[in-house]
């Protein structure tokens, strides 16, 4: 658990949670908050509401001086197993996952324009 990446977000049943990303990844270009997920949750309603937020989370981040946000660009990524197993087993880069799995606003949300 990451005590400074604290993400509150609204359940699906009205109520208000915190969400903790399960890895915080620092390149040389980002810093990566990272969620890994069964297959079977990828769709999860529940997985949808935190995956807004943190998209939310890391735009407010990237809105920070390059020195407040250790001079990166903030991303958020949702892993699933099939494409980190696909990914990885196919050479990919941490970078490579990162960048194919990457959230927006617009798949967080399921609408296009947002």
């Amino acid at each position: 658990m990451h005590p400074f990446a604290v993400i509150y977000y609204m359940r699906s049943d009205g109520l208000m949670a915190t969400y903790h990303p399960d890895f915080i990844v620092a390149t040389k270009e980002k810093v990566y908050l990272i969620e890994t997920k069964g297959n079977d949750k990828i769709q999860d309603r529940n997985v949808r509401q935190k995956q807004t937020a943190a998209v939310e989370w890391t735009s407010k981040v990237n809105e920070l001086k390059p020195i407040q946000r250790m001079g990166r660009e903030w991303e958020y990524v949702l892993v699933s197993e099939d494409n980190f197993y696909g990914l990885a087993g196919n050479g990919a880069t941490l970078a490579d996952i990162a960048r194919y799995c990457k959230v927006s606003l617009s798949a967080a949300t399921g609408q296009l324009f947002v």
